[in-house]
């Protein structure tokens, strides 16, 4: 059992959608260390310095890059489940970027993308945090990337069927 488990699952709940509400929607990074424990590990920010991946003050510096990017950036929640020590939310992100972002200067183009996270909790705190969101779409709605065709699948007529069966397949290909 780890440490942080009596907090119940309710509480734990809250504790993260606040997360969201009070350090995305509201840009008060200062509280920041209310939410996110001092030696938390945040796998979502990959590979960056390992002084960059842990505790209250990288969780700011990682908020602060899209805070700065989407202005008027809104989070809202799609789905949130919570489980023992975990919480996993799925959401929604949406704004306009008027700020550089990863290099790609403003484009004044709105865009919404979603995401999931999954948050373990430990006294009253987030420990651990893993994020994947749609960053192929975000970059593609702001013009950094070309916009994929995505076509829907269209049948290809089968060949011939040999010698002894009946009837016509087909299949489809994308």
């Amino acid at each position: 059992m780890r440490r942080g488990y009596p907090m119940s699952q309710q509480k734990n709940l809250l504790l993260c959608l606040n997360f969201a509400q009070k350090l995305i929607n509201e840009r008060d990074l200062s509280l920041t260390p209310q939410f996110i424990a001092a030696d938390s590990v945040h796998h979502e920010f990959g590979d960056v310095p390992a002084d960059f991946q842990s505790g209250p003050r990288a969780m700011a510096q990682f908020l602060s890059l899209y805070l700065r990017a989407f202005p008027d950036l809104r989070l809202t929640f799609e789905d949130a489940l919570a489980d023992r020590d975990r919480v996993v939310t799925r959401w929604r992100l949406e704004g306009t970027q008027d700020g550089p972002l990863m290099g790609f200067a403003p484009s004044g183009r709105r865009v919404s993308i979603e995401g999931i996270r999954i948050d373990r909790i430990e006294n009253g705190k987030i420990a651990e945090s893993w994020m994947q969101m749609d960053t192929m779409s975000l970059l593609e709605q702001i013009g950094a990337l070309p916009k994929l065709r995505r076509e829907p699948l269209h049948e290809v007529p089968a060949e011939k069927p040999p010698a002894g069966r009946a009837g016509r397949e087909s299949r489809f290909v994308a």
